[in-house]
């Protein structure tokens, strides 16, 4: 399904997706630009901003919606082109960031590698608090490793691969502007589940099932 693209910060503080006036003033500390009084007087749009963006390289950011009246996003996106940087955020049905995707362009055509996966897990079904996060890191020589933050127990584990996966799903060209599709989607070739066993009894036969890595994940 075709996603709705706002040209619209997102607040993660707040939980709202912020106004075109509120973006644009962000953009223009980020670029060194001066065009938030011209959204003020309506000689441009956010959408005029950033496409201006994409072409100069500059940085901007949107918003993917599965409908208009969607009280969160699907995701939102920040693109910072001075740091070769593309990082996704898919928020769940309270609007709370559980998973980030940080891609980095590493070729000359400004292909994208996904070198960094964040995952968040939250004590309850629409609380803030986290019980623990995953820092993944992946390199495109095969190597992954990655640290658990165990807030509960105030501790963090470290793991790190003894041999190379095969990375090539973790690959993604540079999206020309509107053409975000493939860049947004969750689902991709990961050379790993990375998802733990949240323990419940679901049956539903037509839900993946993402087991969390065993202990001995990065043994021969």
């Amino acid at each position: 399904m075709m996603k709705l693209i706002k040209y619209l910060n997102y607040w993660d503080v707040n939980k709202k997706i912020n106004t075109e006036k509120a973006t644009v003033g962000k953009w223009d500390l980020w670029n060194g630009t001066k065009l938030k009084k011209k959204i003020e007087s309506g000689a441009l749009s956010a959408l005029d901003v950033a496409k201006d963006n994409h072409s100069k390289h500059l940085g901007y950011e949107f918003c993917a919606l599965e409908n208009d009246n969607d009280a969160y996003p699907f995701c939102y996106v920040t693109v910072v082109p001075k740091n070769k940087h593309i990082g996704i955020n898919f928020l769940d049905y309270a609007g709370r960031k559980y998973l980030s995707y940080l891609f980095h362009e590493v070729r000359e055509d400004r292909t994208l590698f996904l070198q960094e996966i964040w995952y968040y897990h939250f004590t309850t079904e629409s609380g803030d608090k986290e019980d623990y996060r995953i820092h993944f890191v992946f390199d495109e020589e095969g190597k992954i490793n990655y640290r658990k933050y165990d807030d509960k127990n105030e501790k963090f584990e470290d793991y790190e691969s003894n041999r190379k996966f095969d990375v090539t799903g973790l690959y993604e060209s540079y999206p020309n502007f509107g053409e975000y599709e493939s860049l947004i989607r969750i689902d991709r070739d990961l050379p790993l589940d990375i998802f733990p066993d949240t323990g419940s009894n679901d049956t539903d036969p037509d839900r993946p099932k993402n087991p969390w890595l065993s202990p001995d994940w990065n043994k021969n």
